[in-house]
């Protein structure tokens, strides 16, 4: 059996993994934390009413290693189970893992090395993309350290967009980094549901880096993402449109702070390539034309996206299709 070496030993993280559904690859996932370098963790798992095999996997690991924590819920959804984590958790970071996702066997330990060596609030790393066994590519950082409020609110709006061309800089997901836990309690953080928000991952990080002092940038990959076809992240309805504006109305309420100017253009650009990119998903969806045709019935989208300036001739014409609310050519423009 696997454990603490003592029973009052300091919890240096708690790696948080909610689970659902997560079978074929769950048992890779939670030994990739059960033999991390660093011994001094707690994994709290939280299955989230597996239909499948992942509660006896969870089951099966926790009496193997005392330092397994298994809890099972009702459905709820990632982003609650993420919140029963954090109220559990008694290590002095917390870290967030997907159940078909793993860490290289020494992330914890060189995560929570430059926490402590430069007392940071969070320490982010680069991932890697894989499938099966198989690297497909690679996302590294730069070696960095932000210091003060001026240099975390521009990485800030950075990470929501750019100001004046596509895409963003870093990670909008959770699972890259470690999060000092007192700043979460002291601040009341709490993920909200990604069943009523796009990008629940996002807004949690951006709440956390309003109160944080130091960041520390790490360039190396130590978070492997599985690229799976079958995981949340990859599953599409019409309400995803709703989800999008929730999105775009929860940063500006929250993070006026920013800038007003230059917050409501960076979120304007996240809404637009995150519309084009759920567009995409929609056309290869067998519910392609029902999912189209609610981003055409939703109005306050369509006001968010007309405000948009376009940065090449493809953003351009999808642009026009969607101000014109031209279902079967964005279907077309798209496929």
């Amino acid at each position: 059996m696997i454990g603490y070496r003592e029973l009052n030993m300091q919890v240096k993280i708690s790696v948080i993994i909610p689970v659902y559904n997560a079978e074929l690859y769950l048992e890779q996932c939670i030994k990739s934390v059960m033999y991390q370098t660093l011994e001094d963790i707690e994994i709290i798992l939280l299955d989230d009413g597996s239909t499948d095999n992942s509660s006896n996997i969870c089951y099966k690991l926790s009496k193997l290693d005392k330092r397994i924590r298994f809890f099972s819920n009702k459905n709820i959804g990632q982003g609650l189970e993420r919140n029963l984590g954090i109220r559990y958790a008694k290590g002095e970071y917390v870290a967030f893992l997907d159940s078909d996702d793993m860490y290289r066997k020494n992330m914890l330990e060189k995560l929570y090395s430059f926490a402590k060596n430069n007392d940071a609030d969070i320490v982010s790393c680069g991932f890697q993309n894989f499938s099966t066994k198989t690297l497909l590519d690679e996302h590294p950082l730069r070696d960095e350290i932000l210091c003060g409020k001026e240099m975390i609110r521009k990485f800030m709006l950075d990470l929501i967009s750019y100001a004046n061309k596509d895409g963003y800089s870093g990670c909008i997901a959770v699972w890259d980094s470690i999060y000092r836990r007192e700043v979460i309690q002291e601040n009341n953080l709490n993920f909200v549901s990604e069943r009523d928000y796009y990008s629940e991952d996002l807004l949690f990080k951006l709440d956390f880096l309003k109160h944080t002092h130091k960041m520390i940038l790490c360039k190396d990959n130590f978070y492997m993402y599985r690229v799976n076809d079958t995981s949340y992240t990859n599953d599409i309805d019409k309400r995803v449109f709703n989800r999008i504006v929730n999105l775009h109305n929860f940063i500006l309420r929250k993070h006026s702070y920013l800038g007003e100017h230059e917050l409501k253009k960076r979120v304007v650009n996240r809404t637009f390539f995150t519309t084009r990119f759920n567009i995409n998903k929609a056309c290869k969806s067998e519910n392609a034309k029902l999912i189209i045709r609610s981003l055409n019935e939703n109005r306050e989208l369509i006001s968010i996206i007309n405000q948009y300036k376009p940065t090449n001739l493809k953003n351009l014409l999808l642009f026009i299709l969607i101000k014109l609310r031209l279902i079967n050519l964005i279907g077309y423009f798209m496929g």
